[in-house]
């Protein structure tokens, strides 16, 4: 096998491990094992395992800060260009098994790796064009000023990348449906779409009748026809209720006063 291939074969190898075991329980040995090489010849791929590590990071951020360059570079609204972020972090991270998983779980541990500062830079030049996006549909109107936009942007993006964890095993055939359902919960929100309401002009010979209110916890469907029988039926009870409240009055009348 070529040195280029064998090189492949221990990172897609070792991201798997990392992903699955932890960094830090992960060994060479295992590592070699799992690639069919001893230990010593391992080490003329790369020096140690940190190394492993750094590349399939900054693998994956490079090719990632790529693909952000690329959905934000058309003259689109900033809701079409926040859908292309989100479809080329799953793609990304789907080009790059398992580098999303190895970056959440060893997050606090990253800053001791040799390569530390270039993985730092690619993080926050990924992040620079969620925010910037973000940014522009607050000023443009197309999204909600009164949220933190930074806030969002980090709440919307994170979810992005743990949504591949659940979907690892199918992320490929996912993607479509995955950034779909991204962008509307984000964007649209999880309420029911409001329902266009076309008011009728009233007639002429009669007052529009007021809506009505739910009456003993029974919801009333907004604009709800009435029917024919509708008022007799509300001026029956309301004669009734003269009638009782009527009665009340006069017995409170005609009880005895006490001394």
């Amino acid at each position: 096998m070529a040195s280029a291939a064998r090189r492949e074969v221990i990172l897609a190898e070792s991201a798997r491990l990392f992903s699955h075991r932890g960094i830090s329980a992960t060994t060479i040995r295992e590592i070699g094992d799992a690639v069919g090489l001893n230990s010593g010849t391992l080490y003329h791929y790369f020096n140690s395992k940190d190394a492993i590590v750094s590349e399939i990071l900054i693998s994956f951020l490079t090719d990632l800060v790529k693909r952000y360059a690329a959905a934000v570079q058309q003259q689109e609204s900033a809701r079409e260009r926040l859908c292309r972020i989100v479809r080329a972090s799953l793609e990304s991270a789907d080009a790059h098994p398992y580098a999303t998983e190895i970056y959440q779980n060893e997050f606090a541990n990253l800053v001791s790796l040799p390569d530390y500062t270039e993985i730092a830079a690619a993080v926050n030049a990924a992040h620079d064009v969620w925010y910037r996006v973000t940014e522009d549909g607050v000023r443009n109107g197309e999204f909600n000023s009164g949220i933190d936009s930074f806030e969002f942007q980090r709440l919307m993006r994170e979810c992005v990348f743990m949504s591949v964890r659940w979907h690892r095993e199918t992320l490929s055939k996912d993607i479509d449906s995955l950034t779909a359902t991204l962008t509307a919960i984000f964007l649209n929100g999880f309420a029911p779409a409001p329902e266009r309401v076309t008011s009728k002009r009233p007639s002429s010979k009669r007052a529009a009748v007021p809506e009505r209110a739910p009456v003993q916890g029974i919801e009333l469907q907004e604009n709800e026809p009435a029917d024919a029988g509708d008022s007799s039926d509300i001026r029956a009870e309301l004669e009734s209720l003269r009638t009782e409240m009527k009665a009340i009055r006069e017995a409170i009348r005609e009880r005895p006063t006490a001394h």
